[in-house]
């Protein structure tokens, strides 16, 4: 199993051979075969989709989605070339690259909002988690990190004035809520949609806190968080800039798609994330996928990573990427 201690290990030592790994297929003067993946999140919808349509431009080649549930597999995949665009967390992306990896961000989405769901009635806003038991997940990482910084910028602090436990997925988180083994838990979409439409199917009412919502309270900004976004390998973008703006559009017109017909999108892929369509269909209805190029997007994202950078420099890989990064 590819933990994250043994894959920074891997990874210093792929980096002599990434110059011959990625350029198996990327630079080839044709590309028969794309294959894409992406986590069981919303974020990785728009390519699901691209890789099922079958009215796409004739200058893309043919394309297959993978799933992965850990990041450090996404990691590997990209470096080994099984994958050559995989939607990912944006803060990863740029861990990535600042490795030395040739990757390259397309794009950035909202996919995978994080809420903290709770039973406890005592608990209605965010500030309430203080002295309270939450149950995390990802402990160190973003989601983590976001949940501390949100606390420390309204005066929690989060060493002291917090009771957080963790887990290692959000499904367990899940879990751990619908068995009322925990009353408090940080969830994404579509879970948090699945927590609230079961526990409401058992009498219970869940109150739910966005954390986008918070995040726009602290930080004044109305865009969406950056939690997430689509990259690809750096030899892709270079060898192939024609298939890199056609994946753009591509994805674009997906996400256009799945907004405007949440039911059919819901029928569509429900299984990806092993969910009921109807719980899928409300998730996308409450929160729809909204998707900016990454260049337009850059300086909503160096301020992210500046505030990840704030708490832990290795969340972004230590330095803020460079403009190369950012495809138009």
């Amino acid at each position: 199993m590819i933990t994250r201690r043994n894959f920074l290990s891997m990874s210093a030592k792929s980096l002599t051979l990434l110059p011959f790994l990625l350029a198996t297929s990327a630079n080839a003067e044709s590309l028969s075969k794309l294959v894409l993946a992406g986590p069981p999140a919303p974020l990785s919808l728009p390519l699901a989709r691209l890789a099922k349509r079958t009215d796409l431009s004739k200058s893309l080649p043919s394309m297959e989605m993978k799933q992965w549930r850990n990041p450090d597999i996404m990691r590997a995949w990209m470096i080994s070339d099984e994958v050559q665009v995989s939607a990912a967390p944006s803060n990863a992306a740029a861990i990535l690259y600042n490795k030395g990896l040739p990757v390259r961000l397309l794009d950035v989405n909202n996919g995978g909002i994080l809420s903290i769901l709770t039973s406890n009635p005592a608990i209605k806003k965010f500030t309430d988690i203080k002295g309270k038991k939450i149950v995390l997940f990802f402990r160190g990482d973003t989601p983590d990190m976001i949940v501390r910084y949100l606390a420390t910028k309204q005066g929690i602090n989060p060493d002291t004035d917090m009771s957080p436990s963790y887990v290692d997925s959000p499904f367990e988180a899940l879990q751990m809520l619908l068995s009322a083994r925990a009353d408090t838990v940080l969830l994404p979409e579509p879970a948090a949609t699945a927590a609230i439409m079961k526990a409401k199917s058992k009498g219970i009412e869940l109150t739910r806190i966005v954390l986008q919502d918070v995040w726009e309270q602290v930080t004044g900004s109305k865009l969406p968080l950056p939690l997430g976004g689509t990259i690809c390998q750096g030899a892709l973008a270079q060898e192939h800039p024609k298939i890199i703006k056609e994946l753009q559009i591509g994805i674009r017109q997906s996400v256009e798609w799945i907004n405007q017909h949440p039911a059919e999108a819901a029928q569509e892929f429900a299984g990806f994330f092993g969910l009921k369509a109807q719980v899928l269909q409300k998730s996308l209805e409450t929160f729809p996928i909204s998707q900016l190029p990454a260049k337009a997007a850059q300086k909503d994202l160096e301020f992210y990573y500046t505030t990840l950078m704030g708490m832990s420099p290795k969340l972004i890989g230590g330095k803020l990427p460079d403009k190369a990064f950012y495809l138009g």
